[in-house]
């Protein structure tokens, strides 16, 4: 994979409010919603600790305004990013790096992007019936200033519950976006709006699938349905990295000479995805074509020096990528 070139950035001739356009082309009730048996762990003290300062965190892309809001985190085990190492291999490299064995938390890093016309959510995080240490995204939108009725576009990286399920405002029974063009992938979306969903995930998973089925079909007049690749708003870009589910897509955002690229679920772990990139996440559909994706991206990421965004880093989730032998 090495060399591998973000693909490169064309300014078009339209202005855009200052900002030059630019394209990046790309090589049931929630109790019934049942949760994976043994994936989810209780957060230990986290749910009785009270609040916390507001999560958001602000900085500058070339021209675009950047947010990036916490919808709050839990707690995995360990073992769920590596299912196919040895568990003694892995709780000896987690204990060379100072990480704890037994489970990790996982933050969730959803970015806002404001480009001078567009304001683009990337995401919405589990909602209040996902776990009672997440579903913060509504709290820290207000801490931030930020009305949901602001944001234009709605992309959704995949259907998982951690992504979608605050899609649906479930007490006013509306879109907690409304005036949002809410975009995915069409593979992604037939792969959870049909019975496709549950005729392939496991027992453990049917619960994701009962949960995309009750969030995304409400919202089928919002969707436009993309192939990776395409174009979001000028200079934000999807990048096709299926194999963690069938459509998923992380993304390219781009202004001036800075780019970032938001990684959605291809990486997710901060030592696990970067020294042992071919260590399988169990919750992938695909855990072969993950890895292949999660490879391409580091090696987009370390080739051009990319930022990078990881939805399940520790907040706020920013960071870069460099080559260290065949890992990095």
């Amino acid at each position: 994979m090495s060399g591998t070139r973000i693909p490169q950035i064309h300014p078009s001739s339209e202005p855009l409010g200052g900002i030059s356009r630019r394209s990046l082309l790309a090589g049931t009730a929630a109790a019934a919603l049942t949760l994976p048996a043994g994936l989810i762990v209780p957060t230990r003290g986290l749910a009785d600790a009270g609040g916390q300062v507001p999560g958001y965190y602000r900085f500058k892309l070339g021209d675009f305004g950047v947010t990036i809001l916490s919808d709050g985190a839990y707690e995995l085990p360990v073992g769920a990013f590596a299912t196919n190492a040895k568990p003694d291999d892995v709780k000896a490299f987690l204990t060379a790096n100072l990480q704890p064995t037994a489970t990790r938390t996982a933050h969730v890093n959803l970015p806002v992007i404001d480009t001078g016309k567009d304001r683009v959510l990337i995401d919405v995080g589990g909602g209040p019936n996902w776990q009672p240490t997440a579903g913060k995204l509504t709290d820290n939108l207000a801490a931030a200033g930020i009305d949901p009725a602001s944001i234009t576009k709605v992309v959704i990286t995949h259907g998982h519950p951690d992504h979608i399920w605050g899609l649906i405002d479930e007490f006013a029974d509306a879109p907690r976006f409304p005036n949002a063009e809410h975009i995915i992938t069409a593979r992604e979306w037939d792969f959870w709006t049909t019975d496709e969903a549950a005729g392939k995930l496991p027992a453990e998973f049917q619960g994701f699938a009962l949960g995309a089925k009750k969030h995304l079909p409400p919202l089928a007049e919002k969707i436009r349905r993309i192939k990776p690749g395409d174009e979001i708003v000028p200079g934000i870009v999807s990048i096709d990295t299926p194999g963690h589910t069938p459509g998923h897509i992380a993304v390219a955002v781009a202004s001036g000479s800075e780019t970032m690229i938001v990684t959605a679920d291809a990486v997710t772990h901060a030592y696990i995805s970067f020294a042992n990139p071919g260590w399988w996440a169990g919750v992938d559909t695909d855990p072969a074509q993950g890895e292949a994706s999660r490879r391409k991206l580091l090696d987009m990421m370390a080739t051009d020096k990319a930022l990078m965004l990881g939805y399940h880093l520790s907040f706020p989730g920013l960071g870069y990528a460099a080559r260290d032998g065949s890992a990095y």
